[in-house]
């Protein structure tokens, strides 16, 4: 994949050199520190309606906004970062009023021209809100849909890191599912009814063994539960998968989407329905942040021990195997922790995957050195990577004297 953007530390953009220094003095922005988490693109139909989104969790000191669009100006060589919609949502977060965005780790883009929010609500380890849904006009940045979850169906550890925006086959007809990688759980959003609900299962909860990480030879201990998810294409009419995995774990599992939306299936308990929920056999071999699946249904999803990038093929029952399986890409520097991938088609139809890359590390153990390359953006096309691979169904690996042609497109 090639670097599109990359930083040494984040830089926000504020209207005057005396506001960012009044930031700096108090605080609420410390240069060195934010971590991105994850990217989205939205192209629309002219080249001036493109926007790089990204999102800053604060679970660091000194993150003045946790959603913004990437500009085309720099500060010491590090492109500046813009808050979306704009500075007033993350103005007074602590009131808790509905004009505010806490804490983002993931966003997600929908074919209608709206960007989901998952505002978990935690500042450093600090519950200061009600973990709410927003949906903002992605031209506009107008706001389209406030959601905030009940505290009936969350708990005092709830973290919500991840979300998916299930449109079905009207842009009002939608459903939303977002991951609590503390709480173990998926909650189901029906946007359309204004109502959520918790569906609980033991294949969202981390495993021991995988929950000490080692990054190029720097060890730490995290126990994130439910993390990755990924939707396989829609087609009207049709049942949908949704595949998850925690991120301290080897597995990938799935749940049919009817399952999901069907609230009466839950209201026995959290855990009443096991059967519906899937496991592979097979397994990866080192913990995986996020993942994402293209229209053709291959998986794209990073090996974070291993510094990777993979594929796998999702018609295949064989996740993990070489046959279903492949590597993509290796690179010690590039890649060393994927915490964010997208499929999104650009201005002329074709499939795009973007990721954001981070020593995460370093973030961890706070020893990240401003004076290094430490977070990127990358993008590639789809075809480009795919090629080759045998992730795609029905296509065959290159033989291992050839290599995959990178054009990128860009």
């Amino acid at each position: 994949m090639k670097v599109i953007y990359k930083w040494s530390y984040l830089e926000y953009e504020y209207n005057t050199e005396t506001e960012r220094r009044a930031a700096i003095d108090s605080e609420e922005f410390i240069p060195g520190k934010g971590t991105p988490i994850d990217v989205n693109v939205f192209y629309g139909h002219h080249p001036s309606e493109k926007k790089m989104f990204v999102t800053i969790p604060r679970f660091q000191k000194g993150v003045p906004f946790s959603v913004g669009t990437v500009t085309n100006r720099t500060r010491n060589g590090n492109p500046i970062i813009a808050p979306f919609p704009s500075w007033d949502w993350y103005r007074n977060v602590e009131a808790c009023g509905p004009r505010r965005i806490v804490s983002v780790y993931r966003i997600a883009i929908d074919r209608c021209g709206r960007l989901w929010v998952l505002d978990n609500g935690v500042v450093l380890d600090k519950k200061v809100c009600q973990p709410q849904i927003l949906a903002f006009d992605v031209r506009t940045g107008r706001l389209a849909y406030r959601h905030e979850l009940s505290k009936d169906i969350t708990t005092d550890v709830t973290l919500m890191v991840t979300i998916m925006a299930d449109v079905r086959d009207s842009c009002d007809d939608v459903f939303i599912y977002s991951a609590d990688c503390q709480g173990n759980t998926i909650y189901v959003t029906d946007v359309n009814n204004d109502v959520s609900w918790a569906a609980k299962d033991k294949t969202m909860y981390p495993w021991p063994p995988y929950g000490t990480y080692n990054i190029l030879g720097t060890t730490f201990d995290i126990m994130d539960g439910v993390l990755g998810m990924a939707l396989d294409p829609y087609q009207p009419g049709t049942d949908r998968k949704l595949y998850y995995h925690a991120m301290s774990s080897p597995t990938e599992n799935w749940v049919y989407t009817s399952h999901l939306r069907n609230r009466t299936m839950f209201q026995g308990g959290e855990l009443s329905t096991p059967e519906i929920f899937h496991t592979f056999e097979g397994k990866r071999s080192t913990q995986s942040a996020a993942e994402v699946i293209d229209s053709k249904g291959t998986m794209y999803f990073g090996l974070n021990g291993k510094q990777e990038l993979a594929c796998y093929d999702t018609k295949s029952e064989n996740y993990g195997a070489r046959s279903s399986m492949r590597i993509i890409e290796h690179n010690d520097e590039t890649l060393q922790f994927i915490s964010g991938v997208k499929v999104v088609k650009n201005s002329k139809g074709i499939e795009e995957l973007w990721a954001v890359t981070t020593p995460f590390q370093k973030v961890y153990t706070d020893t990240v050195d401003t004076k290094e390359i430490n977070f990127r953006i990358l993008g590639a096309k789809i075809d480009d990577l795919a090629y080759g691979t045998g992730c795609r169904h029905g296509s065959s690996p290159l033989p291992h004297h050839q290599t995959r042609p990178y054009g990128h497109g860009y």
